[in-house]
């Protein structure tokens, strides 16, 4: 039998001393509307009342619960019933969507998702501190969007007001490398995963992270002068870790990526003489990359080749310290060049500084250190100069490229030296290319203008 629900009728109703009861309402735009009386608990001992929805799908009966009463009253919960019976009649099935929202993806599982699918493919994945920065990011991610918010739940507001609160902690371009990663975890939560019909995120919500502004950066170009070069050269051949000083030197003289200098092997340079055949699994591009060598990069090799013990079989041209692997890092022999490169410039490009570090040096009795440098030139009230003390090995490729720009190379030859797959990648040294260029047109310029112009002694002969 079938009554019109109100909530007088539901508190007279007693409830039953185990299991639960039923109760159905009479509105015909509401069908299958009731409410279930449960038996009293030690927590609920009037015995818990709920609305619900009955339907059938597909053959198939289910249930949607609406909510409790007395949190929802009787005519709150029969016009949701109402509303629930139009998408029912449309075909919806309410009950099985609750379950997928109440199952539905986490942006913990979108962290594992990428982690397990899509860092492995990067190039970061063979290198263990970009990897290890890389999940330091997807941290970054999860505290600000929050590890257990759905995936479906993720707007453009929340990832602005995420690029917003890293910016502010962490620096302009921290934000905007994180942003670029939270686009690629969304842009995976639109695909299906294997074994389900699907996506964690619907096509039509899209990628929130599409459309937020990026903070403007400037990018870091340090090219290093010639004297700067030889400095630096000077520097690396005094270096006690001779690995990491010649990788250092490779560098300079290919300009190839660090990471890839680090990981290079004997094998590479012996599939082809005069070439570095770098394998795509080797490269950042993911595509092999054969590049000649210099002679000054074919001398190195041989030196390194003559050094190598016949025992020796660590197939990396770099050893490192465990057995059969590679140099680990690079930076500690890095610090120490620019240091000392740039103590020999300071001496070199001013006799007051000159005079100050060689009386410090005489009286500590060895070199001093950048520090020792800076503290007694403070104390003298004396200005010393950042030169190198900012630079990275990345900037020795620059300058392989720069000089090729500046020497007139063409854009298109540095950059398959370089190994870029992208034009607007090489084009950071268009202005450098354009020296050549320009003065070129100022003497060809020069001799026409002067073609126009009566000589001087064409012009004694008319007078």
């Amino acid at each position: 039998m079938a009554d019109k629900l109100t909530g007088d009728l539901i508190e007279s109703i007693e409830a039953p001393a185990k299991g639960a009861i039923t109760r159905w309402d009479n509105d015909p735009k509401a069908r299958g509307f009731g409410v279930r009386i449960f038996a009293p608990t030690k927590q609920n001992p009037a015995g818990i009342r709920s609305f619900f929805i009955n339907y059938r799908i597909d053959g198939k009966e289910r249930r949607h619960t609406i909510g409790q009463y007395p949190t929802w009253s009787t005519s709150a919960a029969r016009s949701e019933a109402q509303e629930l019976r139009k998408r029912i009649d449309r075909g919806e099935d309410p009950a099985s969507q609750k379950r997928e929202r109440r199952e539905a993806a986490t942006i913990k599982d979108l962290k594992d998702r990428y982690i397990s699918d899509h860092l492995p493919k990067k190039a970061a994945n063979d290198n263990k501190m970009r990897r290890n920065d890389e999940i330091r990011m997807l941290d970054l991610i999860g505290d600000a969007l929050g590890w257990h918010t759905k995936v479906v739940d993720v707007h453009v507001g929340d990832i602005e007001a995420m690029h917003k609160q890293i910016t502010g902690n962490n620096g302009p371009v921290r934000a905007n490398r994180v942003l670029a990663i939270a686009s690629k975890m969304f842009s995976l939560s639109l695909k299906p995963l294997a074994g389900e019909n699907k996506p964690w995120r619907d096509a039509a919500a899209g990628n929130p992270c599409k459309g937020v502004e990026r903070n403007p950066e400037e990018g870091k170009e340090r090219f290093f002068s010639e004297a700067e070069i030889a400095a630096i050269t000077d520097a690396l051949s005094e270096q006690e870790d001779r690995a990491s000083a010649d990788c250092l030197r490779f560098i300079m003289v290919t300009g190839c990526r660090p990471g890839e200098a680090m990981k290079a092997t004997w094998a590479q340079m012996e599939v082809e003489p005069g070439y570095w055949v770098k394998r795509s699994a080797h490269t950042k591009q993911r595509k092999t990359h054969k590049v000649p060598l210099s002679p000054p990069a074919l001398a190195l090799l041989e030196q390194l080749r003559e050094k190598r013990k016949a025992n020796d079989k660590n197939p990396h041209v770099f050893p490192g310290e465990v057995e059969g692997a590679p140099i680990a890092q690079i930076w500690a022999a890095w610090y120490a060049a620019r240091d000392r490169a740039t103590m020999a410039l300071w001496k070199a490009r001013d006799a007051e500084i000159a005079k100050l570090l060689t009386e410090l040096e005489s009286a500590l009795k060895r070199p001093p250190t950048i520090e020792e440098c800076k503290a007694l030139a403070e104390q003298s009230g004396i200005a010393l100069p950042v030169c190198l003390l900012d630079t990275r090995p990345y900037d020795l490729r620059h300058t392989f490229a720069s000089v090729g720009a500046g020497g007139g190379l063409g854009l298109p030859i540095i950059g398959k030296l370089l190994g870029h797959t992208q034009a607007r990648t090489t084009q950071r040294y268009a202005h450098l290319a354009d020296d050549p260029l320009k003065e070129a047109t100022k003497k060809i310029g020069a001799v026409i203008s002067g073609a126009g112009q009566p000589s001087a002694k064409l012009l004694a002969m008319k007078g």
